[in-house]
């Protein structure tokens, strides 16, 4: 015979999650947790009254909201996800935590780093999961480069550079640096796993000159290992490119987010320089030229197991991969670069 009591114990385990803004991407938060079945939607805020008819049309069951507040300091809420614009991370998040509320916030975590340092010792002191929204980090193709890496597949990591652009929505409220770059600096940071020590960047304004919204930012970030990583990111561009390119001491990976399968192309390329004595440089430098590897890739949804990961990390007091001191990281590395963007191009450190 079922025991009720123990059913209502089961149920207890799974944390009620409040999602706070459904806008184009938020609103694939509210869609994946209602679809975990290790959670159950709380309910659903938004100040945009036709974001809040789309949640009601497809979820009707699930409760809705205008004020945010109502869903943070609610007893039954166990955790919030904050998918609001960047400049509204901190007031929510800070709202969420104080009220005992697990939280995750999207990237960035905050445009300030002072603020982000006060999440994370809020979350540290109340002991609650703090989370960040750097959704390339659960891709099945970047943990398999980061196996790669860990493992010296390709040797140590030289350099580092990726492209993130297309001809897409144009923003007003931040530029291509807050809005793209967060995604391959997070990347760039999980993959070094060294400490960023001077960040520069230009670019340029075409489309919102009196607003000083730049369409096209180039920024590069010197770690304290010597690695390089080169980055430019665009709103601006004929052609919609997510690659990535790895240069290591003994191979060489690319990942292309644009390919259906083929996602990771590894290169047995390098250049071996001698210790023999040769008379002039260039006989001293061995190029070797080998084959090229397609590992195959068991691709899932990386939204799914960002989301999955959250409530694990609630359930089982877990650690999360992008943890607040992660996002605080990946600020300062944005903050740099925004710096060195006002003032020419000039290196700033961090």
């Amino acid at each position: 015979m079922i025991n009720p009591e123990k059913i209502e114990r089961q149920k207890m385990t799974k944390p009620k999650i409040a999602v706070i803004g459904s806008g184009s991407w938020g609103f694939n938060h509210v869609r994946t947790f209602y679809n975990i079945h290790d959670c159950e939607l709380a309910g659903v805020s938004d100040l945009v009254e036709k974001n809040l008819e789309r949640v009601k049309r497809q979820f009707p069951e699930i409760r809705v909201e205008k004020n945010y507040k109502r869903l943070v300091e609610n007893s039954e809420t166990d955790a919030v996800v904050v998918a609001t614009s960047a400049e509204t991370h901190f007031q929510i998040a800070k709202d969420a935590l104080v009220s005992g509320k697990h939280c995750f916030v999207e990237k960035p975590i905050t445009l300030n780093i002072e603020e982000a340092e006060e999440l994370v010792k809020l979350a540290k002191e109340r002991n609650l999961t703090l989370m960040v929204g750097h959704l390339l980090l659960y891709h099945s193709a970047v943990e398999y480069l980061k196996k790669l890496v860990d493992e010296k597949t390709i040797g140590d990591v030289l350099y580092i550079y990726s492209q993130r652009v297309n001809l897409g929505k144009v923003r007003s409220n931040e530029n291509a640096l807050w809005s793209f770059a967060p995604h391959d600096i997070s990347i760039m940071l999980y993959l070094v796993d060294a400490k960023p020590v001077l960040v520069s960047a230009t670019g340029q304004t075409f489309l919102q000159k009196k607003n000083s919204i730049h369409d096209v930012v180039f920024f590069t970030i010197y770690f304290d290992n010597e690695a390089v990583c080169h980055g430019q990111v665009s709103w601006l561009d004929p052609h919609k490119i997510r690659k990535f390119t790895i240069v290591g001491s003994e191979k060489m990976v690319t990942f292309d987010d644009m390919e259906i399968r083929e996602k990771i192309r590894i290169y047995d390329k390098g250049v071996d320089a001698s210790n023999v004595s040769y008379d002039s440089f260039a006989e001293s430098l061995i190029l070797h030229d080998g084959d090229i590897t397609i590992p195959k890739i068991n691709l899932g949804e990386p939204l799914k197991r960002e989301d999955s990961h959250f409530i694990d990390c609630i359930v089982n007091h877990k650690k999360p991969l992008t943890d607040g001191q992660n996002g605080v990281d990946v600020l300062k590395v944005l903050v740099a670069a925004q710096k060195s963007l006002e003032n020419n191009g000039q290196s700033v450190e961090i």
